[in-house]
C-alpha cells in the first residue's frame, strides 16, 4: 500500500472554491436589451436596459458604444461635455447623481439581485470603478461616500421632490469619509472586504449619508455630483473552519489559493499562489489584497505512520480510556461496525479497523488487555503556561512499589499531530511547556497517550494510558 498524507486545512477566512464566480450579475453593463437612447420613455428606466440592474432610487443612466451617433449617451463623448470617458473594460458603464447640492438634484441609487445569497460569516471581496463626470461646461462638482451596500430584501421606492432618500443599509465598501473624488481622467478603484450575515441578496451602489453629512467640492450654485461606474465585482473569499484533502506519500500534489489581483507569500519563502507539496510538514500561506489579508494553515501529517501510533497490543488499566482520533477524510471501519474516525475503548479484546481513501487502505490489528494497575500514575487534566511559576509544564507524578521505566509520553493535537513527544526512561523529564516548534500552543483540549512498564515478581508488566489535558 502507498504510504497516505493528509493535509489537515484550516482556513481563517480564505478563499474556498477552485474558481472564482462574481456574484454580480452584468458587472460592466455590457449586457443590454437596447442600446441607450433619448427616447423619454426608455430615459425613465435607462439602466433597466442593463438587465437585471434597475433604479432603486431615481433614474441612474447608461453608456454605451452603440450610442455613439446619439451622442449624449455613447462613452467617448457624453455630450454636452467635452471631457468624455472611455470604460474602465468593455464597452459601457453606468452614471448616477451621488451628492445633491439642491433637493431638486437629488442622489440616485442602482441595484442588482446577486447570483446567489451570500452565505453566513463567510468573508467577502467587494470592488467597483469610478469616475467623476465634473466637466467645465457642465454643472457637476464632486463629493465623497459614494459606496455599496447590501440589502436582504428588493429596495425601491419613488422620489419625493425635495425630500434627501437615503438607504438604510450600512455600507459593505465605500470611498473614505472626507476623500473627495476628483479624478476625472483615471478610474478609482474603490474596494474592501465584507463578512456576510448571510441573508443579503441585493447590492446597492449610491451613497448612504445624509447630503448634509456630505463633503463636496465646488458644489456651490451648481446640481451635485456625477460619477460613472463600471466593473462591479463580490467575490467569496471563504470563511473560518476546517476542510481536508489527501496527497500521497511519492505524489507531489500542489496545494494553495488562487485569487487574482492578490499576492502571496509562504513560510517555505515562496511567493507563488501554489506550491508543491511531497512530504509531512506546516505550511502556511499569507494571501493580501487591497488591504485585505487572508491566512491558509496546511499541516501535512502521515496517516500511515499515524496508524501504527494509534496502539500496538495495549493493557489498559481498571476504569481507563484508550482514545484513538484519526483525520477525517478516509473511510473507517471497526471491527464492531463503528465508522467514525473517533473511539474510545474501554474494555479488552481484540481491535482492527479498515482505513480507505484515495491512496487506498490499511488494516491495523492490536489487542487491548486490562487488568488492576499497581501503580498510579497521575498526569494533570490542565496547566496553564504563562510563566507565572504555577502550573506552568505538564507533568507526569507516579507513585509505584515496583520498578518502574518510561516508554514513550506523547500528546496530539486535534488533528491527529504529534506535538510533543519523550521518549525518556525517567518520567521525571516528562515537562512539556506547551510549544510546538518553539512556539506556544493555542488554549484548547489536548490528547495524550503514555506508555510505561514496571516489573513485578520477575515479569516486565507493559501499559498504556490516555486522557486529555487543557492549555488555559
Amino acid at each position: 500500500m502507498k504510504n497516505i498524507l493528509t493535509v489537515l486545512l484550516t482556513i481563517i477566512g480564505i478563499y474556498s472554491g477552485n474558481c472564482q464566480t462574481n456574484l454580480i450579475p452584468n458587472p460592466s453593463f455590457e449586457d443590454l436589451t437596447d442600446c441607450p437612447n433619448d427616447n423619454a420613455a426608455i430615459a425613465e428606466s435607462m439602466i433597466e436596459l442593463a438587465k437585471p440592474w434597475f433604479g432603486a432610487i431615481y433614474t441612474p443612466d447608461l453608456f454605451n458604444k452603440c450610442a455613439e451617433s446619439d451622442g449624449r449617451l455613447g462613452v467617448k463623448k457624453n455630450l454636452p461635455c467635452p471631457c468624455g470617458r472611455m470604460p474602465h473594460s468593455g464597452d459601457g458603464y453606468a452614471g448616477l447623481f451621488v451628492f445633491g447640492a439642491f433637493v431638486e438634484y437629488q442622489a440616485e441609487y442602482m441595484e442588482v439581485k446577486l447570483l446567489k445569497k451570500l452565505s453566513p460569516k463567510t468573508l467577502y471581496y467587494i470592488s467597483f470603478f469610478a469616475i467623476s463626470n465634473r466637466c467645465t461646461k457642465r454643472n457637476i462638482c464632486t463629493s465623497d461616500a459614494l459606496g455599496l451596500a447590501f440589502s436582504d430584501t428588493l429596495y425601491k421606492r419613488e422620489r419625493v421632490p425635495g425630500v434627501d432618500h437615503v438607504p438604510n443599509y450600512k455600507t459593505a465598501i465605500q470611498n473614505p469619509r472626507g476623500n473627495i473624488l476628483q479624478d476625472t481622467f483615471n478610474w478609482t478603484k474603490i474596494s474592501g472586504c465584507y463578512q456576510a450575515k448571510g441573508t443579503e441578496q441585493y447590492a446597492i451602489i449610491g451613497k448612504f449619508v445624509p447630503n448634509k453629512d456630505c463633503k463636496s467640492k465646488d458644489c456651490d450654485m451648481v446640481g451635485g455630483s456625477y460619477y460613472f461606474i463600471d466593473d462591479v465585482s463580490v467575490y467569496e473569499l471563504g470563511k473560518s473552519g476546517n476542510d481536508t484533502v489527501s496527497i500521497c506519500t511519492g505524489e507531489p500534489k500542489k496545494i494553495g489559493r488562487f485569487f487574482s489581483g492578490a499576492t502571496y507569500s509562504w513560510n517555505t519563502g515562496q511567493k507563488d499562489s501554489s506550491i508543491t507539496v511531497d512530504k509531512p510538514g506546516q505550511y502556511i500561506q499569507n494571501i493580501t489584497i487591497d488591504g485585505c489579508r487572508i491566512s491558509d494553515t496546511m499541516t501535512v501529517v502521515d496517516i500511515a505512520q499515524l496508524v501504527k501510533n494509534i496502539s500496538n497490543d495495549t493493557i489498559l488499566c481498571k476504569g481507563d480510556l484508550l482514545k484513538i482520533n484519526l483525520p477525517k477524510d478516509a473511510e473507517y471501519l471497526w471491527s464492531d461496525g463503528n465508522k467514525s474516525n473517533n473511539v474510545v475503548i474501554d474494555k479488552a479484546g481484540i481491535y482492527s479497523v479498515n482505513i480507505k481513501n484515495i491512496c487506498g487502505q490499511i488494516n491495523h490489528i492490536f489487542e487491548v488487555k486490562s487488568e488492576i494497575c499497581d501503580c498510579n500514575v497521575y498526569i494533570p487534566n490542565a496547566f496553564s503556561p504563562n510563566d507565572d511559576g504555577i502550573n506552568d509544564y505538564l507533568e507526569c507524578s507516579v507513585g509505584c512499589d515496583f520498578l518502574f521505566k518510561s516508554s514513550r509520553f506523547q500528546v496530539f493535537n486535534r488533528w491527529g499531530e504529534l506535538v510533543y513527544l519523550n521518549n525518556s526512561i525517567d518520567y521525571k523529564s516528562i515537562k512539556w511547556d506547551g510549544t510546538f516548534r518553539g512556539q506556544l500552543l493555542n488554549s484548547g483540549v489536548y490528547s495524550w497517550t503514555y506508555e510505561y512498564e514496571y516489573i513485578q515478581k520477575g515479569k516486565i508488566y507493559k501499559k498504556a494510558i490516555s486522557g486529555d489535558v487543557a492549555i488555559k
